[in-house]
């Protein structure tokens, strides 16, 4: 968030190997990139240990950012409700929120999950959403957007998002 992320503070990991070797990767080696790193591509890797270097700074000022940043994300997203957070990534050079939002898609509901008035990038649960409401509006957004702009966007949720909500019924 706010241009910055762990690859910026660590210095390096020791993980255990596919071949059960204990190995130290510099910060170098982990191919940091947008959403994606060496770890997130080869996943049999496992993290045993992190090394972080920190940097000193004057703590008022870090309080007064740390709620700065606090409030900006309470006018700004739908915290009060239900949430899973931000449900696309943003494509290349834009925002996924602002393309949900040129669509006309901010308030449409599918059962009790609704793309969020205030954050279109969010689906809120009204307090009766299922699991398909939810799937099925997030599969909505995302044709809709597709169809609209001509951008495909990537659901932020990686783990079978298909597989998941098509047989937890």
């Amino acid at each position: 968030a706010y241009n910055s992320d762990i690859s910026g503070i660590l210095k390096e990991t020791t993980v255990l190997t596919p071949d059960n070797e204990v190995r130290v990767m510099k910060n170098s080696e982990l191919e940091y990139a947008y959403r994606n790193s060496f770890l997130k591509r080869n996943k049999k890797y496992i993290v045993l240990d992190a090394t972080f270097e920190l940097q000193k700074g004057n703590v008022e000022e870090m309080k007064e950012l740390v709620e700065e940043r606090k409030q900006k994300r309470i006018s700004t997203q739908p915290l009060d409700l239900p949430n899973a957070g931000s449900v696309f990534r943003n494509p290349e050079d834009d925002y996924a929120w602002r393309l949900i939002d040129i669509c006309g898609l901010k308030g449409y509901k599918i059962g009790g999950a609704e793309v969020s008035k205030k954050h279109a990038n969010f689906i809120i649960n009204n307090g009766n959403a299922t699991g398909k409401d939810i799937h099925d509006l997030i599969l909505f957004v995302k044709d809709t957007v597709k169809k609209e702009t001509g951008v495909e966007l990537k659901i932020e949720q990686e783990n079978n998002f298909e597989k998941i909500y098509l047989t937890s019924e």
